[in-house]
């Protein structure tokens, strides 16, 4: 029986003939091997996912949450966000807990078209991601055995691969991004849908295909979403050769239209983006930031402690974005896989590629420089880094395949022995000439166990490959296991998710304003007001309005900066309480963990509250002047007083009225103001014509009714709206709605019928005849 045979029942047992040797059954043996090889791949699929929860035993008992600086800073605040808009029975369009506001519809961070958010958002904030995590790492490793079922091979090669990528080390110590886990569990789904499709001509396999790469970009990691859909279009068009220029096209096909499929999400943010911190674009500085530093980092690879462990870790970089282990197991198991058979040239380059980036700016020839400037989208990511994942991804199904001619085929023995050799020699190598930087006992110490480690794996490969091959999963959780025994944090989910909340007492109560400008050290209280469901000026994220986050350096430089290309992290921006631009935030509360000179409004543990100068949230001025972006600093300090507002362009009253200036009068604040996620109200005393101004950001999406007629509804004091009124008593409404998810989902809706007339075209029937790759069109 021939290799592939040996792994593919399929090709035996259901074909009509086969290669000389082959055994040919029919009837109920037939149905009876097509049974076992049914529950045996059952057992495999429910094997990978038991895996996950058994080797994060740790995160799976109950009330156990994921702690890291991320889920703390951000990832908690956003669920507990989240939580409060749907019990106040709002849609999440909008939220104010962060940078003044912005549309979280446009924040692809809190997964809000992610099934698994919605059936976890009943759950504890941080034990509901947790659980999210465990979920969608459960759905990566089924996958993996999955696509390992279309690519031929036996269920321990699926059940080998589930382990490989769904808990390799990159993976691990990256779950304080979950995001990374949400997006690339889609990947081996991707991946068996096309291989499914080559193999047996169904569509439904393509279905597959377009579905799961929907699903990775709702993953909600960009980054991710692109490296699996690159790969995913790489690997449809290594498939045309076999498949004809037809099939493939329809092939490739699948992945925009999987992509079209979450334009619901992807709009919105498309969106936010370009009105957000990269709108101006990225330097090269930017994409290139947290590259491996030096040709030291390759160790990374085989000693992946050799800086020390966390939280002692003093490599060149931090632990998380460093990493690049593969497991030794693994990396020799590829060396035998047989690459030019079954497109393995494709995943081989590919993982070659995923660490020659992650050098970045130090990669030989230029190469990352050369792909941020050519392949569109990616100059938008930093951390070439994380291009690491896509090689782990790589690297696992290599083994795999690798571990399936190992045990068919005695000459893959040498190539097995001979990559295991490698790995000893590089160790030793290491050993012998460290960094000074590296942790000398800890480096001993890591160095023996990876030795040990590959005797043993030596020892399986010559004696228990063959009757023994199910010890390679044991093998390789038992090197992983020791690579992660401090990875990921884990703390107590009921201990999270309560900075600041001893403030309460402080601020009103909805629908009242509640805004609060918070400035502590990294930690859980920066995005805290959202997590309280409050107000905040400042936070902690990628994704705040541009014009916000500029006003607010422009409390620390004095003046408004044009935009420029991103070349740094913009996270973490901080307001000055005592710039005269500070009033703009319209923001009467200050928390602090720091002495901030006259005595505090109140203290909560080491965090001070302190009553600063604001203006009104909502408030009348019978004064203008307008001013574009590059000279509105001037005017900014006086309309920071309330006495003036400044118009991004002049306004004119229809029918005619005040053009402005007009005589200085103090601001008057509005009455009955009351907000809410997506929405605003207030009753407006207006003794002459004038603006309303309105201290919320100004964004696309927000209309404004006076009397409950439309009206204009105007960028004033550079960030935040104005809404002309005559002069009287009116009620003056503000609703946000994001058109771009009306056409997101016209968009979402156009694919979904590409993607039916897709699968609805006459497709060919493969004829399983091993070795004649014959493909008929049905009779």
């Amino acid at each position: 029986m021939t290799d592939e045979t040996a792994r593919d029942p399929t090709l035996t047992s259901g074909s009509v003939s086969g290669p000389p040797g082959a055994r040919v059954t029919e009837g109920s043996d037939i149905a009876a091997t097509a049974r076992a090889d049914d529950r045996a791949w059952r057992r495999a699929l429910l094997a990978s996912a038991a895996l996950v929860l058994l080797f994060h035993y740790r995160l799976a008992l109950p009330g156990r949450a994921l702690v890291a600086n991320d889920f703390r800073a951000l990832f908690i605040a956003l669920r507990m966000g989240l939580q409060h808009t749907v019990r106040a029975g709002e849609l999440p369009f909008w939220q104010r807990g962060m940078f003044l506001g912005y549309p979280i519809l446009g924040d692809i961070q809190p997964q809000l078209f992610n099934p698994l958010t919605w059936l976890t958002l009943p759950l504890d904030a941080a034990r509901g991601i947790t659980v999210q995590t465990l979920a969608e790492l459960s759905l990566c490793a089924a996958g993996m055995a999955y696509w390992m079922k279309q690519r031929g091979l036996r269920p321990l090669e699926g059940v080998f691969a589930a382990v490989a990528f769904a808990l390799c080390l990159k993976q691990t110590v990256h779950l304080h991004h979950w995001t990374f886990a949400s997006s690339t569990c889609a990947w081996p789904w991707m991946l068996a849908g096309l291989d499914g499709f080559a193999r047996t001509r169904r569509t439904p396999f393509l279905a597959l295909t377009a579905l799961a790469t929907c699903a990775t970009w709702l993953g909600a990691s960009p980054q991710m979403a692109w490296f699996g859909s690159a790969l995913a279009c790489a690997y449809a068009l290594a498939l045309w050769p076999e498949l004809g220029a037809r099939e493939s096209l329809r092939a490739l096909a699948c992945i925009p239209l999987g992509f079209a499929l979450a334009a619901p999400l992807l709009w919105p943010v498309a969106e936010l983006s370009a009105l957000g911190p990269r709108g101006a674009g990225v330097s090269y500085k930017f994409a290139g930031s947290w590259s491996w530093p030096d040709r030291s980092a390759w160790a990374a690879m085989i000693l992946p402690r050799a800086w020390g462990g966390r939280p002692d870790f003093t490599g060149p970089m931090n632990y998380w974005e460093l990493q690049g282990y593969f497991g030794l197991l693994p990396m020799a198991l590829a060396l035998a896989s047989p690459l030019r058979k079954r497109r393995l040239w494709v995943f081989a380059a590919v993982a070659v590629l995923g660490v020659w980036f992650s050098w970045g700016e130090n990669a030989w020839l230029g190469l990352h420089r050369l792909a941020v400037g050519v392949l569109p989208g990616y100059r938008g990511f930093r951390n070439p880094t994380r291009a690491l994942m896509l090689s782990m991804f790589c690297v696992a199904v290599l083994s795999a395949e690798g571990l399936a001619r190992l045990r068919d085929d005695a000459r893959a023995l040498r190539r097995v022995l001979a990559g295991l050799a490698a790995c000893a020699f590089a160790v030793l190598l290491y050993v012998a000439a460290p960094p000074a930087r590296a942790f000398i006992a800890e480096l001993h110490a890591d160095a023996a166990w990876a030795l040990a480690l590959l005797v043993a794996a030596a020892l399986w490969a010559l004696f228990g490959r063959r009757r023994a091959a199910f010890l390679a999963v044991p093998l390789l959780l038992l090197d992983l296991g020791v690579q992660t025994w401090d990875s990921p944090e884990i703390g107590d989910a009921a201990k999270e998710g309560h900075a600041l909340e001893d403030l309460a007492s402080l601020m009103s109560q909805a629908p009242a304003p509640r805004r609060l400008t918070v400035l502590l050290d990294w930690g859980e209280g920066n995005n805290a007001t959202y997590a309280r469901g409050w107000e905040g000026v400042t936070g902690y994220g990628p994704v705040p309005i541009q014009r916000v986050l500029t006003l607010e350096n422009a409390t620390w430089s004095g003046r408004i900066l044009p935009p420029m290309p991103l070349d740094d992290d913009p996270n973490f921006p901080r307001v000055n309480p005592g710039s005269a631009l500070a009033p703009l935030f319209g923001s009467a509360l200050l928390a602090v963990n720091r002495d901030a000179g006259p005595p505090p409004l109140a203290r909560a543990g080491d965090v001070r509250v302190y009553r600063t100068q604001a203006l009104p949230r909502v408030y009348w001025t019978g004064a203008w002047e307008a001013a574009d972006d590059a000279h509105v600093t001037g005017p900014l300090y006086r309309a920071a007083l309330g006495t003036v507002a400044v118009l991004a362009q002049p306004f004119e009253w229809p029918g005619g009225g005040p053009q402005g200036p007009a005589p200085i009068q103090p601001p008057r604040p509005a009455r009955d103001v009351a907000v809410g996620t997506n929405w605003l109200r207030a009753t407006v005393d207006a003794p002459a014509d004038g603006l309303v101004v309105v201290l919320d950001p100004w964004f696309p999406g927000w209309s404004a009714r006076v009397d409950g007629a439309a009206a204009p509804l105007l960028r004033a004091n550079f960030a935040f709206e104005a809404v002309p009124v005559r002069a009287g008593v009116h009620t003056l409404e503000l609703a946000y709605f994001p058109d771009r998810l009306l056409h997101g989902l016209a968009v979402a809706l156009a694919a979904a019928l590409a993607l039916l007339v897709l699968l609805r075209n006459r497709t060919m029937r493969r004829v399983d005849t091993p070795g004649t790759g014959g493909y008929f069109p049905p009779p």
